[in-house]
């Protein structure tokens, strides 16, 4: 009986704690459906400070400094500085500037994606926002002394960053691993796919990945890492195909394009069976959690030699140990017993409480209030309206003429928005802007992590993915472009957590990661209002909330630079994409060099290196035949070589080996080919079409992801 079983092989492919009914889960933003991965929805202002803080946190010696009253003072000044415009622009959801049609000076408003136009805020953030924000660096600068570590964007879920975490000896072996992986590649550079020859993947999971009907694995992790290739490749019983979803990526393409007002998915506890692949997995590799702190691989990084390159091993082994408390600080867990909670270190909750009542019609939201605007002056000519109903109610015309206390009529302006009520009530409307809810008190949260509670502790292994790429930009090829939003690996991997490292950036100008959650479209538990009576929050909020029409389910929490030496961390339940940036001087060629670790859900063990032994056939080749030659050419059989030969390219050894000793017969031989199957490993050109295949599953899956991510709006009604 195997050790373990895995989704895909000894369980169903679409095995997840969530369909299983668990009590805990690590969420994963992939789908509305997901628990736990959804944000509250947070006023403009909160995730303005959270933008300021995080800046503020680039500042050297920050955590020094934010205890000086004479340099906070200077910070405030340069954030309530900051144009209202653009850090609106960065908040609203996918907001761009337009022309404003009704302002002379032309200046922008912000337009999503829908064609909602969201008035900009005269200002967002005021002096007590921001000495809020002094109060909380000032609690983070004494939490980072201590661990090294800055939470920063943190509200619903946190982003963990740290330039100082990885020292100068462990970035000197990375850049040094980096040098030699791409001297080992200088003839014959992988560059990803579609990437127009940007992107040089020096290790990545999309090349011999795990291929259903093809890769061959076995049901125990007996494959290591230093035996990997000698012991076990070529080995292992193929995996059995699955059976396919019936439609391909375009039907479902076509299937939401259609049909998604009706069938979004959202309100149930099942993931939809699409965000599966049937066909592909990445392997993730296994990683031993030692009692010293320690961590050791116990099967290899698929694409990275075990044997060539056992010291990049070493290398990466550190940075994972590095990476762990980053992860222990914003991995939470999904409580489902009882009533629903979380578990793990990091905020969970928004600084700003829901707003109490949010109606329009509460002057409180307004500045003016109500009750400081005068009655208007009576008119010195009645409209039609008026002079119908004075016609058949004389009571009506005078008290009109009076004190407006109770005639009700409705005006249109320039831009055919329509006011009602009564003149006063309709001039206090066009008056007024909303007043932003004032910054609470000040309370300390817990950044760190309770005892027991460490990934180290609860868990004796891991399984971690790894990436290394570089983006090479030249004077030919100057820019990166902008990053489509995305979480990382389809249901398959169950990725619940990634880590980066930014190892090298040269000649490039400065980029960022921008970050964004999903949120719920049942809001009215929170906030309740009359009929269309949001206006307040739709401003407040950066949204749009009307029912049947409202803006998607999306929640921006602001970006941070991805500068050289900084490691970042960050929960799967945040979408992310990263910024345009181009080279800072197009005369010389640029770069910029980065690993990526992706955190298996350690509730959910998935097949991995352990299971199947490396596909490449070009390492198989070298071990099996690389001291193969004219002068002992004998030692390989005849019938072994010729068919060897049959599925690998030429190879002077085995082709001499062929040529030497008796043939089988030939009717011996075909029975000999009939059973022979196909242990060769998978050559690079095949595991290079299925790269693409993988690559096409996954455009057409984070297309459909993102077009539902889009296509779920917020839905208020009447109470």
């Amino acid at each position: 009986m195997p050790k373990y079983q895995y989704p895909g092989l000894g369980l169903d492919l679409r095995f997840h704690d969530q369909n299983e009914g668990r009590e805990e889960l690590y969420p994963v933003g992939i789908h509305n459906n997901c628990y736990g991965s959804e944000s509250e929805m947070l006023l403009v202002r909160e995730v303005a400070m959270m933008i300021v803080m995080d800046r503020l946190t680039d500042k050297p010696n920050w955590h020094i400094k934010v205890f000086n009253d004479t340099i906070t003072e200077k910070w405030i000044e340069e954030a309530l500085a900051i144009p209202v415009r653009p850090l609106y622009n960065e908040i609203a959801r996918d907001g761009k500037p337009i022309q404003d049609s009704d302002d002379p000076a032309g200046s922008p408003r912000i337009a999503s994606s829908d064609s909602f136009y969201a008035a900009v805020l005269d200002t967002i953030l005021d002096r007590g926002c921001l000495e809020y924000c002094i109060k909380e660096l000032c609690a983070k600068a004494e939490f980072f002394q201590k661990s090294g570590l800055i939470p920063t964007l943190d509200a619903s879920s946190s982003v963990v960053k740290s330039d100082s975490f990885i020292d100068n000896s462990l970035h000197d072996s990375l850049r040094a691993a980096f040098v030699k992986l791409i001297e080992d590649q200088k003839d014959n550079p992988d560059w990803h796919p579609l990437t127009k020859g940007k992107v040089f993947d020096l290790v990545h999971p999309s090349l011999y990945p795990l291929v259903y009907g093809r890769t061959r694995v076995f049901e125990d992790e007996v494959v290591g890492v230093e035996d990997a290739i000698d012991k076990w490749a070529g080995k292992g019983e193929v995996i059995p195909e699955q059976e396919p979803d019936g439609l391909s990526p375009e039907e479902w393409r076509h299937w939401w394009e259609t049909d998604r007002a009706t069938n979004t998915g959202i309100g149930g506890s099942t993931v939809n069976n699409y965000f599966w692949s049937t066909k592909y997995q990445w392997l993730p590799s296994n990683v031993e959690l030692r009692e010293d702190g320690s961590v050791k691989f116990t099967s290899y990084i698929n694409n990275l030699h075990p044997v060539k390159h056992r010291d990049v091993y070493g290398t990466v082994e550190k940075l994972i140990e590095r990476a762990l408390p980053a992860w222990d600080l914003c991995l939470k867990r999904y409580i489902c017993r009882g009533l629903p909670d979380y578990e793990g270190a990091g905020r969970t909750e928004p600084r700003f409480p829901f707003p109490e009542n949010p109606d329009d019609d509460n002057e409180d939201n307004w500045s003016p209030p109500l009750r400081d605007i005068p009655t208007p002056p009576p008119r010195s000519k009645p409209d039609e309206a008026e002079v119908e109903e004075s016609a058949s109610n004389p009571a009506s015309s005078d008290e009109s003429d009076s004190d407006d206390s109770g005639h009700y009529t409705d005006e249109e302006d320039e831009n055919g928005k329509i006011y009602s009520g009564t003149r006063r009530e309709i001039a206090w409307q066009r008056a007024r802007k909303p007043a932003q809810p004032e910054a609470p008190e000040f309370k300390a949260w817990n950044y760190g992590v309770e005892p027991g509670d460490s990934l180290c502790e609860r868990f004796n292994d891991l399984q971690i993915i790894v990436k290394m790429a570089s983006i090479e930009l030249t004077p030919q090829k100057p820019t990166f472009p902008t990053g489509s939003w995305h979480v990382e690996g389809q249901m398959n991997e169950h990725i619940v957590a990634t880590a980066l490292y930014y190892l090298d950036s040269e000649n490039v100008t400065p980029s960022y990661l921008q970050f964004r959650m999903q949120t719920s479209t049942y809001q009215e538990g929170n906030f309740y209002v009359g009929q269309d009576n949001y206006t307040w929050m739709e401003q407040v909020y950066g949204t749009k909330l009307q029912a049947g029409g409202g803006g998607a389910c999306l929640q921006n929490y602001g970006s941070v630079e991805t500068k050289q030496g900084r490691l970042l961390a960050f929960p799967n339940v945040f979408h992310h994409r990263v910024s345009p940036f181009e080279l800072k001087d197009k005369t010389k060629p640029g770069h910029r060099r980065f690993i990526a670790l992706w955190l298996v859900d350690p509730l959910t063990r998935v097949i991995n290196t352990g299971n199947v032994p490396p596909q490449q056939q070009s390492w198989w080749m070298e071990s099996a035949f690389g001291n193969l030659g004219n002068e002992n050419a004998e030692n390989v059989p005849h019938a072994i070589a010729e068919l060897v030969l049959d599925k690998t390219p030429s190879h002077p050894g085995l082709e001499a080996a062929a040529k030497r000793g008796e043939p089988l017969p030939a009717e011996l031989m075909e029975m000999v080919r009939d059973n022979f199957g196909d242990p060769v490993p998978m050559s690079l050109q095949e595991a290079k079409e299925h790269r693409l295949k993988l690559m096409e599953t996954r455009t057409a899956f984070q297309k459909v992801a993102r077009n539902q991510w889009q296509g779920v709006g917020y839905n208020f009604c009447e109470h």
